[in-house]
């Protein structure tokens, strides 16, 4: 017999793609990718109706008790990969 031992594959790594893991109850970062095909009126009331809802009361004293960042991109500065790749999960979502 040689010194040779069968070992199992290792299991494939989780995606952390999709559904996340069930809450353990502890604070951890999250990235929320929301791409939009709208003028740009339509980003602006979009990102205030999202910033109200991450923060009702704007006028709180110190920093929100959850905190987020807002961060808006014009898809014209994406690469074209970037663009295609986008559209391509708009169109997964919208048949």
């Amino acid at each position: 017999m040689s010194g040779e031992t069968n070992k199992p594959a290792p299991a494939p790594a989780k995606s952390r793609t999709s559904t996340p893991d069930p809450d353990d109850g502890r604070a951890r970062l999250w990235r929320i990718t929301i791409p939009v095909v709208a003028t740009a009126a339509e980003v602006d009331a979009l990102t205030d109706r999202l910033i109200e809802t991450l923060c009702p009361d704007t006028a709180h004293e110190g920093p929100c008790p959850t905190p987020w960042a807002l961060h808006v991109t014009d898809g014209t500065s994406l690469s074209k990969a970037e663009q295609r790749r986008l559209r391509e999960g708009l169109a997964d979502t919208n048949g």
